[in-house]
């Protein structure tokens, strides 16, 4: 990514966030928030991804981990949008995303690769998609939470919560992110076999992001089967989404922000 590229696209991307955060908390025309939320993606896109397939030496970090999740929890969110409308409560994602645009600025990360394969490239933006997907399910997760509570009090008290779609909404949105959650990882998981073959490592390392990413797998498709054999939804949903969440999140985002920013701080 050339800075002259960044100069553009980053502050571009920051100030659609923030203007998409007052849109969204009210309530403006679908069509205009979903035009510049497309705007915003690009911008931010092109903040990212120019450099990821450039043939120059590969850095990464957790910031640049962050930077990938949201841009690819706001495009979940961009996609949700043709299947229902988006409730004000939409407008607490943006200014994180804005954040995570000028947050590689700060932290470019300490991981330095000469001549990475487009293999092990592919493999990386497919964890972080995953990411964006279960970030996404842990968002619809706290949501249906907090309707479920308002409910059970006796009725929807808050402006916010009077915004959200019902339950069974709620509950499929956040089945179809899992789902796409569930299609990445098991990509992720597959992507990363080829990578240690081609490398001669084997077809998994016993290593923490292997084990985080496979427990992530099976806890979802455990959820799958329960959901097909129990109905589990709701409460249960609710908690496997966010557990599946935290464990991508202890994966690769939590180590290396702690080697990052609290062990090695840059200087």
């Amino acid at each position: 990514m050339t800075p002259l590229l960044y100069e553009w696209t980053a502050p571009l991307a920051l100030l659609l966030y923030l203007l998409l955060f007052v849109l969204t908390a009210k309530a403006a025309a679908v069509p205009l928030q979903r035009a510049l939320l497309f705007v915003a993606l690009v911008s931010h896109g092109a903040t990212v991804l120019p450099a990821w397939f450039a043939g120059q030496d590969f850095q990464f970090g957790f910031a640049n981990s962050v930077s990938w999740t949201l841009w690819l929890m706001v495009l979940l969110v961009w996609l949700e949008s043709w299947f229902q409308r988006l409730p004000k409560a939409t407008a607490g994602i943006y200014p994180f995303a804005a954040v995570a645009v000028l947050l590689p600025m700060a932290f470019p990360g300490t991981v330095r690769i000469a001549e990475l394969s487009t293999l092990f490239r592919v493999h990386i933006l497919l964890a972080m998609l995953a990411y964006g997907a279960f970030t996404v399910s842990a968002a619809q997760a706290v949501l249906m939470s907090w309707l479920e509570r308002s409910l059970h009090r006796g009725g929807r008290s808050s402006r916010w919560l009077d915004d959200l779609p019902s339950l069974l909404d709620l509950d499929a949105a956040l089945q179809r992110s899992m789902a796409a959650g569930l299609v990445l990882v098991s990509l992720t998981l597959a992507t990363g076999v080829w990578v240690n073959f081609t490398l001669g490592y084997g077809a998994l390392r016993a290593d923490h992001k292997t084990i985080f990413t496979l427990l992530t797998w099976f806890m979802v498709v455990g959820f799958f089967l329960g959901r097909w054999r129990w109905g589990w939804r709701g409460r249960v949903a609710a908690r496997f989404a966010l557990t599946g969440f935290g464990l991508l999140l202890l994966a690769y985002v939590g180590s290396r922000f702690v080697v990052e920013v609290l062990i090695h701080p840059p200087a």
